[in-house]
């Protein structure tokens, strides 16, 4: 079978007593009570809340700036142009902070990155409350990016580590929430404090936010990082599962008597399909870690850490699953980007004339609307695979993801090319906002489902597909506030925000063949997989 095919959703006699329905998890966990996907809900609870609010406050580090940028340009001296260019310069550090870094994620474990980050941004954002001149904001810039870098790829890595099949959708939709209440909601915050205190006391403010934060992480943020064989743990016999789906005449269509077990397949018997979430228990005589252990500063294996910093663009490369979910989510923070840049650039200008408070009050429709694809794309998402395996003889596919992203690939195209029109007529502010939230409705939701497929498709080198993800996503966009301001003047509003809506239902309209080939792609490089998996620590 092709990674990530597997039985989701099993209906039998055995399972009518449970609803007619047993859930199967994957991946399979050990019996060990210290494999995070054993973890009680408050451990994964308290870990994931921690990645969250970190989350939320470095993408509102990364958003805020050009809410400034009104107050900055008398304050420091300088340009729209020059304050675009320092976007650019975050931009640098965001695409190469992740290859940088990540690496060292999976080498050393989760928990020291996420340190060294956060600190990092606490230091970023006390330095930008001070600065005085223009390369002082280039290289604060540069650092923030490299310390907002990872929590893109380093969140799926922990996703993956906390969470089965079937809650990833909706865990990936809390991501997506946080992302944009620090990309929309906390920004709204920063410009009115910026219109009455100054925009440094916002970056104060942050500094102080991210101090806490980063305390908290100290005392409580537990590795997630598990190995079953440093730990002495055999792992489930995966290899005998896929055999025995796989040796049968239709595998997709296998029938299970009461036991769980295909009757057409011989010589295995005695080993059982993936227990449910229902029956599944540790082992208690295996002892709990104690803190120093669970709060240990590095959690390294003995693989060759070098592999890590060139294996993101093989897979980004190989794997079409990857490219396409690079494609979907680099595009989306494009549009994100024009968008916030010409909030930043065109509303403090008549006809609207608004302060740095009401530009940050813009980001209202965007952020209702990815809330609302959060939920769609996240939540309705993870009922959709139970809904479509089903259907599918029990057998859940990765790209059944896809299926529900028609209606947010239209709200998508509809919303940007709103917005434009909106603006270059100056129509009401209202328009803008309602054309904002139709944007961050299909944002939400596809950036949702795509960063969920991958993690359902190639769950064994997640660290490294996320890290090529986040690479291509950031280096796409440096180039983007560079062509802002000559694409307005050259075609005016309208037609760039037009020829943006056009473009990226294109990009979107990649799902159907992603639906029909995505599968026969996974089975042709399963091979490579296999490989690329094993040389994981």
């Amino acid at each position: 079978m092709p990674p990530g095919t597997f039985l989701l959703v099993r209906e039998d006699e055995a399972s009518r007593d449970h609803g007619g329905r047993t859930i199967i998890l994957d991946p399979v966990p050990s019996d060990d009570p210290n494999e995070p996907l054993n973890w009680s809900t408050t451990r994964k609870a308290v870990n994931f809340t921690l990645v969250l609010v970190v989350s939320c406050l470095i993408f509102t580090a990364l958003s805020i700036q050009p809410i400034f940028w009104q107050l900055m340009v008398v304050d420091l001296n300088v340009t729209y142009t020059q304050l675009n260019n320092a976007a650019s310069v975050n931009f640098v550090g965001l695409s190469t902070g992740c290859v940088l870094f990540i690496p060292l994620a999976i080498k050393y474990g989760r928990r020291p990155v996420y340190l060294v980050s956060t600190a990092l941004m606490l230091a970023t954002s006390m330095w930008l409350g001070q600065i005085k001149s223009l390369s002082e904001l280039y290289a604060a810039n540069l650092l923030q990016g490299l310390a907002g870098a990872t929590n893109e790829s380093i969140v799926q890595i922990t996703i993956a580590d906390l969470f089965f099949v079937h809650h990833r959708g909706g865990m990936n939709g809390l991501y997506m929430t946080m992302v944009m209440i620090g990309s929309f909601l906390t920004p709204m915050a920063a410009g009115a404090q910026a219109t009455n205190q100054g925009w440094r006391w916002s970056y104060y403010t942050m500094s102080i936010f991210t101090g806490v934060i980063f305390l908290l992480f100290v005392l409580f943020y537990e590795e997630t990082k598990y190995s079953r064989v440093i730990d002495g743990i055999p792992a489930p016999n995966d290899t005998i599962y896929d055999a025995q789906l796989s040796n049968s005449p239709h595998p997709e269509s296998a029938k299970f008597d009461k036991t769980g077990r295909d009757p057409q397949v011989v010589d295995t018997a005695t080993v059982p399909i993936r227990q449910s979430s229902r029956d599944h228990e540790v082992d208690q005589s295996i002892p709990i870690k104690p803190w120093r252990t669970r709060l240990a500063l590095i959690t390294p294996t003995s693989e060759p850490i070098w592999s890590y910093f060139y294996r993101p663009f093989l897979i980004l490369l190989r794997f079409p699953t990857v490219l396409f979910t690079g494609l979907q989510y680099a595009s989306g923070i494009v549009w994100l980007t024009i968008m916030s840049s010409v909030l930043a650039l065109v509303f403090p200008l008549p006809p609207y004339n608004f302060s740095p408070a009401q530009v940050g009050y813009m980001s209202s429709g965007p952020f209702i609307g990815n809330l609302l694809g959060a939920i769609y794309g996240g939540f309705l998402g993870d009922w959709s695979i139970l809904f479509f395996s089903r259907r599918n003889k029990g057998y859940f596919e990765p790209e059944m993801r896809l299926y529900i992203l028609h209606i947010p690939a239209v709200f998508l195209c509809g919303g940007i090319i709103m917005f434009g029109v909106t603006i270059s007529r100056g129509m009401h502010w209202i328009l803008p906002v309602i054309a904002g939230g139709f944007f961050g409705f299909g944002l939400g939701s596809i950036g949702d489902a795509c960063l969920t497929l991958v993690i359902d498709s190639y769950h064994d080198v997640v660290g490294d597909a996320f890290t090529g993800i986040a690479f291509l996503r950031n280096a796409i966009t440096i180039g983007i506030p560079f062509a802002i301001t000559p694409w307005m003047e050259t075609n005016g509003l309208q037609n760039m925000f037009i020829t943006c809506g056009f473009i990226s239902l294109g990009i979107t309209s990649l799902c159907i063949p992603m639906v029909i080939f995505g599968k026969r792609s996974r089975r042709k490089l399963a091979p490579y997989y296999r490989e690329m998996a094993s040389k994981q620590g």
